[in-house]
């Protein structure tokens, strides 16, 4: 869900200090232009919120990491290192979507207060460390130190594939943060080689421990995994937890523990879970990816490609009309391709669906009076999908 400027404004109480002074020094401190899908309309999602705030908290750490690369003889930055400071949202620029950061500080006489310095300095730290992850090199704790590369295990953790955050002016920028960049930057101060990122999971309930608030997860793609759960997520968990041995599954969307090698440890938070239906197709696909060559009859049958095989259950997720229209039945081709079916009234309904190509065949057969409809369709395009939700809808009454 998107708000606009005004919206957004009113959710950032945690990135804004105020104190009583009149006279105030203003400096430009981040102007990260977030680029994706989401950020055509100039809106800043509210699940990214948290981003500011922690670029703010990280860019006092830095400061104060500065404070004692500058100061060798001092153990501690002084006891008022942050007071009398203040770092705003000012405002979210056009231009996708940008978010301007500025530290306010009180003047001392006809100059700016004496750590200002560190706090400006502090991003442009933080700009060289994503910089040099950026274009894979390594991030020395000379540059950051390790405290302060912990905290892109939150700033960044909410970007999708299809978004960046970059930092500099025109498209030529260096200094870029997706989920790459960020992955290098955690894992550079991380002891345990693992970083924080979302998930989305579909799996069986395997156990449920109301005591600890934990349970567990057998996926396809992930294997078992154990999680943590609050009391709001409790239903759907007891509902898997007594749908598995009927083999059902539920969707989980939240933030995980990864290793370095991307695979999912940990279910540290729930952000969103529901009961999937019986047929539900991106979890067959799922399962279809795992099928080996020759799993036909041992020399027959192709396997299908993992890439493309999720990609289809995103597209049919996305764009079929599952609200008010049956699930078909999944298959696999021995040629290495999906095929969908419906059995609706006195129709007999086939997708079959080249996965190179997206390309599908449409075909419903009336046994009644056998007569019959075909049509070739683009799963690309939302058009064609549109066609195939209305054919399936006439044909269900």
């Amino acid at each position: 869900m998107d708000r606009g400027m005004e919206d957004v404004r009113k959710e950032i109480p945690l990135i804004k200090l105020e104190w009583g002074m009149t006279k105030k020094h203003k400096v430009e401190l981040f102007s990260p232009r977030y680029e994706g899908t989401r950020f055509m309309e100039h809106r800043f999602p509210l699940d990214l919120l948290d981003d500011l705030s922690t670029l703010k908290n990280m860019t006092i750490e830095m400061a104060k990491a500065l404070y004692l690369e500058k100061n060798p003889e001092r153990k501690r930055v002084p006891k008022n290192f942050t007071n009398d400071i203040s770092i705003e949202l000012e405002s979210i620029e056009p231009g996708s979507t940008v978010p301007k950061l500025i530290l306010i500080t009180p003047m001392e006489g006809l100059f700016p207060w004496q750590n200002a310095e560190y706090f400006t300095e502090a991003p442009e730290r933080i700009k060289k460390a994503i910089e040099l992850a950026h274009l894979d090199r390594e991030v020395y704790n000379s540059i950051i130190s390790d405290k302060v590369l912990s905290y892109f295990n939150h700033f960044g953790s909410n970007l999708k594939e299809d978004e960046r955050i970059v930092f500099g002016n025109g498209a030529k920028s260096k200094v870029v943060l997706d989920k790459t960049t960020r992955k290098r930057l955690v894992l550079a101060a991380s002891k345990t080689k693992e970083y924080n990122a979302p998930f989305e999971l579909r799996g069986i309930v395997t156990a449920l421990d109301k005591e600890r608030k934990t349970f567990e997860i057998q996926s396809v793609t992930a294997g078992k995994i154990k999680g943590e759960y609050t009391a709001e997520h409790l239903e759907v968990l007891q509902q898997g937890l007594i749908l598995m041995e009927d083999q059902r599954k539920i969707y989980i969307r939240g933030t995980g523990t990864f290793n370095e090698s991307d695979r999912l440890l940990k279910i540290l938070k729930i952000e969103d879970q529901i009961v999937l239906e019986a047929f539900d197709v991106p979890a067959r696909l799922e399962e279809l990816t795992q099928l080996p060559k020759g799993w036909l009859d041992g020399e027959q049958g192709e396997p299908l490609s993992k890439k493309a095989t999720i990609g289809l259950g995103e597209t049919f997720d996305r764009w079929f009309d599952s609200e008010n229209l049956p699930l078909p039945a999944t298959f696999p081709t021995p040629e290495g391709n999906i095929q969908f079916e419906w059995s609706i009234n006195d129709c007999e309904i086939s997708i079959k669906v080249d996965l190179t190509s997206n390309h599908a065949e449409f075909y419903a057969l009336n046994t009644k009076d056998h007569s019959e409809y075909s049509d070739s369709m683009d799963l690309t395009s939302r058009e064609d999908w549109n066609k195939i939700n209305q054919k399936i809808r006439e044909i269900h009454g």
